[in-house]
């Protein structure tokens, strides 16, 4: 762990650097392909966009830029948005923030959820303490469940004016 650790430091440290140098000094378009340094770059002007005749050639000029299709070449290639220049490091900065952000989480939210709630509604701590209880009445000789389990003089109910007084509703 202190070696990805390490790892994604320094990767991250050098990244930095060359972001701030490109940002500073990138003043044209890099070539990814073999074609003529005019049919590169495509400048356009709002101005052209307007211009029906402009726009049509604008048009062509862009589709035969994008016309191949391979997914491999570096030009289709689309970044995850870590670091535009360096696909390695742009994969490698996606799969840790994926790791961190979502695999982590999930597992430690499922063991979490597994081991807090594993005895929910105390179901297992009430059939320990049932058993306890059954062996207790067991070696005085009691039967499992009495008839008046709670003894009857303890019991208050009410009189019958009480209850005449209520107002019930029973809802079907």
């Amino acid at each position: 762990m202190a070696t990805f650790l390490r790892r994604t430091c320094r990767l991250h440290q050098q990244m930095s650097g060359a972001r701030r140098y490109i940002q500073r000094h990138s003043l044209r378009f890099v070539s990814t392909s073999d074609k003529k340094e005019s049919n590169l770059s495509i400048p356009f002007t709002p101005e052209d966009i307007a211009d029906e005749t402009k726009r049509k050639e604008l048009h062509k000029r862009l589709e035969e830029h994008f016309k191949d299709e391979d997914l491999n070449s570096p030009k289709n290639r689309i970044p995850y948005g870590y670091e535009e220049n360096v696909p390695e490091v742009d994969k490698f900065n996606y799969h840790t923030v994926w790791w961190f952000w979502f695999v982590i989480p999930v597992i430690v939210g499922i063991a979490i959820f597994n081991f807090s709630l594993n005895d929910y509604g105390l179901r297992s701590w009430s059939e320990r303490e049932a058993r306890l209880v059954m062996e207790e009445r067991e070696k005085k000789g009691l039967p499992y469940v009495e008839k008046n389990y709670i003894d009857p003089s303890k019991i208050e109910l009410p009189s019958e004016e009480d209850i005449e007084a209520w107002d019930v509703k029973i809802k079907i």
